[in-house]
């Protein structure tokens, strides 16, 4: 068993993420950092515990959990969709502060990648929770086969900004504005991944084209183990995400940024709803 003392930063979860000069993360075991919490034999681990396979079918989808809480972190896994038309499935990795188990509630914090399965075709749902009900969805089309090989998509989350990455290239940026009154996620969170039946908001499913798989793999986790006698522990800039570097773009991701939001962002709350939302 693995002791963690309070008030440092998860050693294993610091050690695990340092990545090497080629850009590959060290590979640490799914069961050094998560958990299973429903579906039974619909998830499976495989190659020594390096990647995790969750499956869809009639009968049930699967998920699994961060084993911590965090209150700030570089959040990152790689996934590879569904290569079949898995229109009504969707497949998710994100943050959020309602704990396993716990009843709906619809105020809360979260922050979603939301993977729709469609006609062979993917759009990715992007929305943020704080503390409230969220409806802050930003949609893409993604610029490159998702079913073909694994992807990276990650979180930046301080008390500066929260910021969506694919590949390394930020897609949402979502500032703290409190002083303009918009709610910013700063409960503690932790991390779910998911594969769920969504018939009832995105269309029935074809289960002809089943069962669908899909999977993870790079289970490290680079986050502030949330203290909750000390909530502010966690902005510290010992950790390199807390950092002023990271408080804003840089002129190359903000390049990135407007590039890959003019040609596939295909959805913006914004744009919608600005005037029920100040950020906007």
């Amino acid at each position: 068993m693995i002791h963690f003392q309070t008030g440092l930063l998860i050693t294993l979860f610091l050690v695990a993420t340092q990545y090497a000069s080629n850009g590959n993360a060290y590979e640490i075991p799914f069961n050094q950092t998560y958990y299973q919490i429903w579906g039974g034999n619909h998830l499976t681990i495989s190659d020594e515990g390096k990647e995790v396979q969750l499956l869809i079918d009639q009968y049930s989808g699967a998920g699994f959990s961060s084993k911590q809480n965090f209150g700030s972190g570089d959040f990152r896994i790689k996934l590879k969709l569904p290569k079949k038309n898995s229109k009504g499935v969707i497949t998710t990795f994100y943050l959020i502060s309602k704990e396993v188990n716990e009843p709906a509630r619809p105020k809360h914090d979260e922050v979603d990648f939301e993977f729709f399965g469609g006609d062979g075709k993917y759009t990715l749902n992007t929305n943020i929770f704080a503390n409230d009900e969220g409806h802050r969805e930003q949609q893409f089309n993604l610029w490159f086969d998702p079913t073909a090989d694994f992807h990276t998509y990650g979180i930046l989350w301080n008390q500066y900004q929260i910021v969506l990455f694919v590949d390394d290239i930020p897609i949402r940026v979502f500032k703290n504005n409190t002083n303009l009154g918009v709610n910013y996620p700063s409960n503690k969170m932790h991390i779910e991944a998911t594969m769920w039946n969504a018939t009832a908001w995105i269309g029935e499913v074809d289960w002809s084209q089943g069962p669908f798989t899909a999977y993870f793999r790079e289970f490290s986790i680079n986050g502030c183990q949330y203290q909750k006698s000390n909530p502010q522990y966690c902005y510290r800039n010992s950790y390199y995400w807390n950092r002023i570097n990271y408080w804003k773009l840089s002129p190359k991701q903000q390049q990135l940024y407007e590039d890959v939001r003019e040609k596939h962002m295909t959805y913006d709350y914004c744009l919608r709803n600005a005037k029920d939302f100040p950020e906007c």
